[in-house]
């Protein structure tokens, strides 16, 4: 409007009030008249009269010359005489070529609003994308779009944000809250203290009821109730629920605010809370400690209805830090947190427990922590100390708490028992615990489930671990979620099976347990049933269902960032063998690397399975001096642990291979030969039709024998990749005529287990046993249009068949076109009878 003026003519004056200036007596003025008021002494008169009238006839004068122009913006925080000397002059302007035009913002005083009367508001909805763009300048959609969400294109935060010179992506925008809380809190601070303490707290509570936010901010609710008038007259707050409107608003009043300030604030909402009877558990969480019984209260509630163990955790890591009654409670507490930490981060429940036990004073919770503890302090190499406690523990309590003085024994021989099985300690104490009276259901399962693993190991008795599974409570299944005891016996109850090749057994029990931990609510434990149900489909065969699984359980491992831990090397080790099989060694050797796997690996036990399919990861690489260094060490270590089964870990097996790739068959025919005689001692098939293959493949033209036997024993195993294997080697040794039906059944077993590498060698083996039609033939299918109409006739839909196959969709829809062309049919409905004829060999 100034510059309309000026170009029409007239006599343009103009002023800007700020509030730096409302204490500068005629600060207005002087911009507006500069000089006119220099013969007055400001600061000591009273009377302001002479000052008004020596004003108002200059202004006449200026306006008998030419008409004036007079614009003052922001009058609403002008100085107290500019606004009556402008009051002044509103009354006196009727016979004077004066325009006087004035903004003002939401917020007036008195004097504002008798200078100005009723006014018409603008309500201002803030810049579009263009509008913004033009204040930003240079730079990309995206980040405009985040600016003006940021600001709702309020000019004014807008500038604040872009005069912050931060980087151009999201994380600048929020980077940028300092600098606009150095221009927005002295704002706000302008228009009172209680506007800034009320908008402090509406940021950190996100939304309140005025009474709550009063409370949070140390209001009287009469104050706080104005402090809101103001923040919604100026646009920061919408009606109640109370929220900040403008996000970069929000995130400098946080950033505005120091620990102390948001704890206390976080307090005084739990009181207000607490007060009215409704839970203040989320306050307390973020507030400093207050030492009352009531907050002590309301946090024990909070962690018993939380809705997972991570929020759980969080309430009682927060309890520890209230001045607790006594040394037992704060015990308590941290036993407590200890256990939930177990299923969220070890690391974390390791300390809590220790903490927990140097606290304790009574010996049947202190037993209680150290049964807790033994495993993390096994897990850490130290099973030994580990051991020792236990033991301790278990004397101290014999006479107070039999039933626990048993568990604790019990878990003192698991720790002896996973690390060796012939150690010289472990029969005895087997045999006290044998011969111990009135033990509880629950230790007796324990016990007799690592007598069945102990016997899984030496190769000795493979029918007690499917009585044990056959006979386990259903408790057993939901202990191992939470249970130290029950979860002990749930593991070696599987491993067991999954050793004597009951899978069917294993994996229901699995699926029973991820029933259990499927939630997500206990990481920990539903990785691991994960890795046992990728080790259990593994030796099933079923590659595809392998990965699913061991990729699931690896999903939360690195979550957790669990490292090389026992559990975590139960999943990468079915992964690596999986992803072997399905032909991606590479990604194998990758995954090995990621997790420290790939160079020395400690003495543990967990490491020997490291060794074991690290070695089956080097050999599909092509490694074969490599691998057969990690399969021998690996055997080394079972050795000196008393595990001689087979159906564990055929490292005899694999080795062999390896020595027969090396061209050292008669190294390679003594490990088979001995693998062979241990699996006829154990007596399932897996181990058996294994190393009996290896056996025959060694011996070469005298092996015929123990190659039919190793394909008769696999027959009617759930060992479909062993029975491939074995099908391909005694094909070799047949007839020329024969081979092509055992062939062809290799490749069909190889290519339903999804390994790609062995359906490839069928495939080749096939094809030169004369398992085709020549392709001279027009009406002959390919290898392809065969597989997939097979496929399709076996019921797969086409999306099935390309996810199978990894191709497209539209590939599989021109393969079965093709096929349909050759063998004159119009679909799916004629394709059975249509294939009789074409498949490998000319056989139906």
């Amino acid at each position: 409007m100034a510059r309309q003026a000026e170009a029409s003519g007239l006599t343009v004056r103009t002023a800007e009030a700020s509030a730096v200036e409302t204490g500068l007596a005629f600060g207005v003025v002087d911009q507006l008249f500069a000089g006119q008021l220099d013969d007055f002494d400001l600061s000591c008169r009273t009377d302001m009269h002479p000052v008004l009238r020596h004003l108002a006839r200059h202004l006449r004068e200026l306006a008998a010359g030419n008409p004036v122009f007079i614009g003052v913006d922001n009058v609403d925080k002008a100085d107290e005489q500019s606004l009556r000397w402008l009051t002044f002059m509103h009354r006196r302007l009727a016979d004077l070529p004066v325009t006087l035009v004035l903004t003002c913002g939401p917020v007036r005083s008195a004097l504002v609003n008798e200078l100005t009367g009723p006014l018409d508001r603008i309500k201002l909805s803030g810049l579009e994308l263009s509008g913004c763009a033009r204040m930003i300048g240079p730079a990309t959609d995206e980040y405009i779009a985040a600016c003006r969400t940021a600001t709702g294109g309020n000019p004014y935060l807008l500038r604040e944000l872009v005069s912050a010179q931060t980087a151009q992506t999201p994380q600048g925008i929020e980077a940028a809250a300092g600098s606009v809380a150095a221009s927005l809190v002295p704002r706000l601070t302008w228009h009172g203290a209680d506007v800034l303490d009320l908008a402090k707290a509406v940021a950190l509570l996100g939304q309140a009821g005025i009474p709550l936010a009063a409370a949070a901010a140390g209001l009287e609710l009469a104050p706080a109730m104005a402090a809101a008038r103001t923040l919604h007259e100026l646009g920061f707050v919408g009606e109640e629920p109370l929220s900040i409107t403008y996000p970069i608003a929000r995130s400098a009043l946080l950033h505005a605010m120091s620990s102390p300030e948001r704890e206390t604030t976080h307090s005084r909402a739990a009181k207000f809370l607490h007060g009215r009877g409704q839970p203040a558990g989320e306050h307390l969480l973020a507030s400093a400690p207050l030492g009352t019984e009531w907050a002590i209260a309301e946090l024990r509630e909070a962690a018993r209805r939380a809705e997972s163990p991570d929020r759980a955790a969080a309430y009682l890591r927060r309890l520890l830090r209230e001045p607790l009654p006594d040394n037992g409670s704060r015990a308590e507490i941290m036993l407590e947190l200890g256990n939930l930490q177990t299923h969220l981060d070890p690391e974390a429940a390791f300390e809590s427990l220790q903490n927990a036990h140097s606290h304790v004073t009574d010996p049947v919770e202190e037993a209680r922590l150290t049964l807790t503890l033994a495993y993390e302090i096994a897990e850490r190499q130290d099973r030994g100390r580990a051991v020792a406690a236990l033991d301790s523990a278990s004397a101290a309590v014999a006479a107070a708490d039999r039933d626990l003085g048993h568990a604790l024994q019990l878990y003192a021989a698991r720790l002896i028992l996973e690390e060796s099985c012939v150690d010289t300690g472990l029969q005895p104490r087997l045999a006290r615990l044998l011969a111990e009276p009135g033990m509880s259901p629950k230790n007796e399962l324990f016990l007799s489930a690592l007598l069945a693993f102990r016997d899984c190991l030496r190769g000795e008795d493979p029918s007690r671990s499917a009585e044990l599974a056959r006979s386990a409570p259903p408790s057993l299944v939901h202990g191992a979620v939470g249970d130290i005891i029950d979860r002990a016996a749930f593991t070696h109850i599987v491993i067991s099976l999954m050793i004597a090749d009951e899978l069917d057994l294993a994996l229901r029990l699995c699926e029973d347990a991820f029933a259990a931990t499927g939630s997500g609510e206990v990481p920990v434990a539903s990785a691991q049933v994960h890795s046992l149900r990728a080790h259990i489909y593994l030796r099933l065969g079923r590659l595809a269902e392998a990965e699913t699984a061991g990729q699931a359980a690896l999903r939360i491992f690195d979550q957790l960032k669990l490292g090389r831990q026992r559990v975590v090397t139960l999943a990468v080790t079915a992964l690596c063998s999986t992803w072997a099989e399905m032909g991606d060694p590479d990604r194998s050797a990758e995954l090995l690397a990621i997790h420290r796997l790939d160079g020395a690996v400690p003495e543990s036990r967990r490491f020997d399975r490291v060794l074991y399919h690290r070695g089956i990861v080097r050999s599909r690489l092509g490694d074969h001096g490599g691998a057969l260094l990690d399969l021998l060490e690996c055997g080394k270590r079972l050795m000196r642990r008393g595990v001689t089964n087979p159906g564990g870990t055929a490292w005899r097996s694999f080795a062999a291979e390896e020595y027969l790739a090396l061209g050292r068959p008669a190294d390679a025919l003594r490990l088979a030969e001995q693998e062979v005689a241990l699996a006829r001692r154990w007596g399932r098939p897996r181990a058996l039709g294994m190393a009996l293959r290896v056996a025959g493949v060694a011996a070469q033209e005298q092996g015929y024998e123990l190659l039919e036997e190793s394909v008769q024993v696999l027959g009617d195993s759930s060992a479909r990749l062993q029975l491939a294997r074995s099908l391909l080697s005694w094909g070799a040794l047949l007839p020329p005529a024969d081979r092509r039906p055992v062939y062809r059944r290799a490749h069909d077993l190889a290519k339903a287990c999804g390994a790609i590498p062995l359906m490839t060698q069928a495939a080749n083996e096939l094809r030169a046993a004369g398992g085709r039609r020549s392709r001279r033939d027009s009406t002959a299918l390919t290898d392809q249009e065969l597989c997939v109409a097979s496929m399709a006739v076996r019921g797969r839909t086409n999306r099935e068949i390309a996810a199978e196959l990894y191709v497209t969709q539209r590939a599989v829809e021109q393969h079965l076109t093709k096929a349909y062309r050759k063998l004159g049919i119009s679909g799916r409905p004629q394709l059975a009878g249509a294939l009789r004829g074409h498949w490998p060999g000319g056989e139906s």
